[in-house]
């Protein structure tokens, strides 16, 4: 095979023009760094963003979240993940998945027995604090 110097040529234009502020760190309103891309999209970082989801839910209501997952304090940080659901009655149990369908945190599954069954999001799973191993546990069916 030849070495042909205008692909070389070809493929060092070809990166030039690639928007190369993507990569670039810089700093968040938090003092975090975190990547321009980020920050044009988004307008914080990825820690920024999940403490704003926290805050916009009631303490109550994340507490539901975790139990959800299964992330609470009685089982270990790695087996966290091990269950997506949460079977909603009616009444403030109802209000509270509706409140974390809103945020983006849940979703609305199948209706039984007077029960509506609820199921993380993958921005649920990160709110809670799960770490990717526990989201994909957590995704699977």
């Amino acid at each position: 095979m030849m070495y042909d110097l205008a692909r070389s040529e070809r493929a060092h234009i070809a990166n030039q023009s690639a928007p190369a502020y993507s990569l670039i760190r810089k700093a968040c309103s938090c003092g975090n760094r975190t990547t321009a891309k980020q920050l044009t999209q988004h307008g914080k970082c990825a820690a920024c963003a999940l403490a704003a989801i926290r805050a916009a839910i009631m303490p109550s209501d994340f507490a539901k979240l975790q139990h959800m997952l299964g992330a609470v304090q009685q089982y270990p940080k790695s087996k966290w993940g091990w269950r997506n659901y949460f079977a909603a009655g009616s009444g403030q149990q109802l209000e509270a998945m509706q409140r974390l369908v809103d945020a983006g945190l849940a979703t609305a599954g199948r209706a039984a027995n007077e029960m509506t069954y609820f199921y993380a999001t993958r921005l649920g799973c990160k709110a809670a604090g799960l770490d990717a191993a526990g989201i994909k546990r957590a995704m699977e069916d």
